[in-house]
């Protein structure tokens, strides 16, 4: 029903055709009809948290009147026209001369499509047509065929859609109908409107979701009290999150350019950010920071530790197409020293050694497993291939580097150079400990033998022991209250026991006195053994390398270096591993040149190394 016109036509219906009208009009009749059909229309999600972005509507119809009238016999006996529909165009020369034309608005009928709230607070007209030609006499227009709907502008539809959305973020009205007007021309004028038929209604319309300033997502983990690990006294040492991340498409520095990656813990955000317009991160994951985010200031072991990634939103993100942003490979590594009373400490230390030990065969048990059933095939061909020069194969055999003070154990520096000894630094300091403590003769001379005068500024390689562990092997030094210890993964060289003896002696020169009054202070230290480690073991060789050109000025440095073929093949193969990580290492050339002379790979290394085509990153 329309409300303001509620007298209905004769005969209206839904069918196959459509929304179909008739009505005959004569002096008494219902002069002014009309007809509505409603529908509710649900939306598939609530638009409160979208914006419409696009709306189309068509409408067509057609119709069929009575357009000249016919003469019929007057029951009165006199003659009069009916049937037929007036329109302004009509002239009156067909009328009664007694009883000429008078118009002011003609016949007419309006088609039209209505949207609205579902309370209809809102009633919005979107399409119309009405008629004005439809029934004129000369030409006889008696039919429109199908004809399209007057509809208003896009953007007039968008905010119409958006203010009926407006009520309930759900549900709207679309209705169509039609509204038939018959003009009083003279006493006996009558009016037939055949078929009038409103045959499809399309509306369509695209909307999308509102990404607001300052949206964003998080993902969290949340971990247990570090305290709650051991009945004894803990202390932090270490605290260090490494995650990758990548995204499918550059990020539009157009739209939203301050968006970045925040991390917060136990809910305080971390200074480092990651820029996600300036990271240029696609396709492959990548480190989110080299060497991981240090946390430790924000670590208590008496809280629980939460840790939560956040993609976070800066600006209003109007970018028009989808942008995946990945995070994998995320992990907390945490480092901490355990008190132990001393109370049966000898005991507990024997138990301690007996344990970690089963541990320690166990781990490297499983990952020999790993390493000769599930690789072998890798393993045995890495194993037949021998470094031509010392240096290398003492930088390959070192696993891991340990200072601690002799007395209390305490790890003053922990380094691990191989995945055997990732996270497991607490574990081998202490194992070394109790192996000084139970078997105190290993790391001195024979009280029995006899001394040997040296003079005052010499150094006493004699002094280090090595300890065959059948899995590893140890290097164990003690000079004063410092006592060093490297893992290796096979038999020690002359040289590598030669540089652990200079190394330490000139580390414990540089923290003597500390030592001799120690406190548990180990603030500053590392800044002084890191350097010392890179000048005595060369272990940059086992850090990430990268190249000083791009791969297209390769062919010019081969000329202008004179490149060996083989050197310029080596060069190749950096530029391939680069394709698919943002780093090499030395050890990636080995493994992929395997059908190779080792030594030729060796000195193509050095040669580029020398050359400063490579270099380590650090």
């Amino acid at each position: 029903m329309n409300l303001n016109f509620p007298a209905f036509p004769d005969h209206y219906d839904l069918n196959s055709s459509g929304a179909c009208v008739s009505h005959y009009w004569d002096e008494g009749a219902d002069q002014s009809v009309a007809v509505n059909w409603n529908r509710i229309l649900e939306m598939p999600v609530n638009i409160s948290d979208y914006v419409i972005t696009s709306a189309n509507i068509t409408a067509i119809f057609n119709a069929t009147v009575q357009a000249t009238p016919s003469l019929d016999d007057d029951p009165g006996g006199g003659e009069h026209y009916t049937g037929a529909i007036d329109v302004m165009s009509d002239d009156g020369i067909d009328q009664d001369p007694v009883q000429p034309f008078q118009a002011s608005t003609g016949d007419f009928v309006r088609f039209y499509v209505l949207i609205s709230d579902i309370e209809s607070y809102n009633i919005f007209e979107v399409a119309y047509y009405q008629t004005w030609e439809l029934g004129q006499d000369m030409p006889e227009i008696n039919h429109l065929n199908d004809t399209v709907m007057v509809t208003i502008p896009e953007e007039t539809l968008m905010y119409y859609l958006t203010s009926v959305l407006g009520h309930d973020y759900k549900d709207f009205t679309i209705s169509v109908g039609m509204r038939i007007w018959c003009e009083d021309n003279f006493g006996q004028d009558a009016d037939n409107w055949t078929q009038l038929i409103l045959k499809s209604v399309n509306l369509t319309f695209s909307y999308e979701k509102i990404i607001d300033q300052f949206t964003h997502l998080s993902w969290n983990q949340n971990l247990d009290r570090i305290s709650d690990i051991s009945e004894y006294p803990i202390e932090v040492t270490e605290a260090n999150l490494e995650f990758k991340y990548k995204s499918d498409k550059p990020w539009p520095s157009s739209f939203s350019p301050n968006s970045e990656i925040r991390i917060f813990v136990n809910n305080i955000k971390i200074l480092e950010t990651i820029k996600l317009v300036d990271s240029n991160v696609t396709g492959v994951f990548q480190d989110a920071k080299l060497g991981g985010f240090d946390i430790i200031s924000l670590i208590s072991k008496e809280e629980n530790v939460s840790i939560a990634i956040q993609l976070y939103i800066a600006d209003e993100f109007i970018y028009d197409k989808i942008i995946t942003v990945s995070i994998d490979e995320a992990f907390l590594e945490i480092s901490y020293i355990e008190f132990i009373p001393e109370k049966d400490i000898s005991i507990y230390l024997l138990w301690l050694f007996i344990s970690i030990l089963f541990v320690i065969i166990g781990l490297l048990g499983g990952l020999s497993v790993r390493s000769y059933v599930i690789l072998p095939r890798k393993q045995r061909m890495k194993s037949y291939l021998m470094l031509r020069t010392q240096k290398f194969k003492d930088i390959r055999n070192l696993q891991a580097i340990i200072a601690m003070h002799k007395h209390s154990g305490l790890p003053l520096f922990s380094q691990s150079y191989s995945p055997i000894m990732k996270g497991k630094k607490t574990l081998f300091s202490g194992f070394i400990q109790a192996v000084s403590i139970i078997g105190e003769e290993m790391t001195r001379t024979d009280k029995k033998e006899g001394k040997t005068k040296k003079s005052k500024d010499s150094v006493d390689f004699n002094k280090v022991v090595e300890l065959d562990l059948k899995q590893f092997y140890c290097l164990v030094l003690d000079v004063e209250e410092l006592r060093t210890v490297i893992i290796l993964k096979s038999k020690s060289s002359k040289r590598l026991k030669e540089i652990l003896t200079y190394f330490s002696f000139t580390f414990y020169v540089k923290i003597a006195e500390r030592l001799r009054n120690w406190n548990n202070d180990l603030n500053g230290l590392d800044d002084i053994i890191q350097p010392l480690i890179y000048e005595y073991f060369d272990i940059y060789y086992k850090d990430p390398f990268k190249v000083n050109i791009q791969e297209s000025e390769l062919p010019k440095y081969k000329k202008k270096l004179n490149l060996s073929k083989f050197e310029f093949q080596i060069m190749n193969t950096i530029f391939l591993i680069l394709k698919e990580k943002s780093h090499f290492k030395l050890m990636d050339i080995l493994e992929r040149e395997i059908e190779k002379n080792e030594d030729e790979i060796i000195n193509a290394l050095e040669s580029l190394i020398e050359s400063k085509l490579i270099k380590p990153i650090k």
